[in-house]
């Protein structure tokens, strides 16, 4: 939304003057206004972006732990060169600069912004540096120590980081799947790697079921038990028509 007005600000300043919005409409044209909007497109451009790495059916919540610290390290990075008066990474912001120069008032304003925005991560994510260290194992158990993991699980992890089979096919398969096939021969570290796999990493998929649910069992379907319908309406799985059908008799005439 921000991105539309910001594309037709010029369009937006002969609106309010047709309708003669004249405190809005020297609010919107003067300078400082249209730098500060430039400044919050980018700025939720790159939220949303976040946003949407952050969905998705297949996502695990070490991707979504590796997304969130990119962004409060771009941010880091973001206010750095904002101080340094340089404005390359907001792009309309950039732009829009007469000169190319940010003026001392401003810049206080991004940089006071950033940091707010990097106290909320922190804020809702206290822990994301630590839990770097306790998923380093299952992230690579093949570049991991044996001091990396619990005590308890050290000599199952040792026949497993020497277990060349086991390496070749971790570069093969994606993190859930290699933990799975594994976890009958070395039960004990693979129960810890999946409890950390099979976490809920966003609320994408009980908003996702929630939707579905809502499609499902409209006002006309009210007394529809919907176990069965959401069951197959969510799952991956696709379903073999053609071997159903075949274990079906078809209606033939009498």
């Amino acid at each position: 939304m921000l991105e539309r007005l910001y594309e037709l600000r010029e369009e937006v300043i002969i609106f309010l003057d047709s309708q003669q919005k004249a405190a809005l409409h020297d609010k919107f044209k003067s300078d400082s206004f249209q730098i500060i909007l430039a400044y919050l497109v980018d700025i939720f451009e790159s939220l949303n972006a976040v946003n949407l790495k952050l969905q998705g059916k297949n996502i695990h919540i070490i991707s979504h732990h590796d997304t969130i610290r990119t962004f409060m390290a771009k941010l880091d990075l973001w206010k750095h060169r904002i101080q340094q008066g340089n404005a390359a990474s907001f792009r309309n912001l950039d732009s829009g600069l007469a000169h190319g120069n940010l003026d001392p008032e401003l810049k206080i304003l991004i940089i006071t912004h950033l940091s707010s925005l990097k106290a909320e991560f922190t804020k809702y994510f206290p822990d994301i540096d630590d839990m770097r260290e306790s998923w380093k194992f299952i992230r690579n158990p093949f570049q991991c120590e044996f001091a990396d993991v619990a005590e308890e699980i050290q000599e199952e992890f040792l026949e497993l980081k020497f277990n060349s089979t086991a390496k070749d096919e971790f570069n093969d398969l994606d993190l859930e799947t290699f933990w799975i096939k594994y976890h009958s021969v070395y039960p004990l570290i693979s129960h810890q790697a999946l409890r950390v796999l099979t976490m809920f990493g966003s609320t994408y998929l009980c908003e996702t079921a929630f939707s579905t649910l809502t499609a499902i069992k409209t006002k006309y379907r009210n007394r529809l038990d919907v176990e069965d319908d959401l069951r197959c309406a969510l799952s991956n799985i696709k379903p073999r028509i053609q071997d159903l059908v075949s274990k079906k008799q078809c209606q033939v005439s009498h």
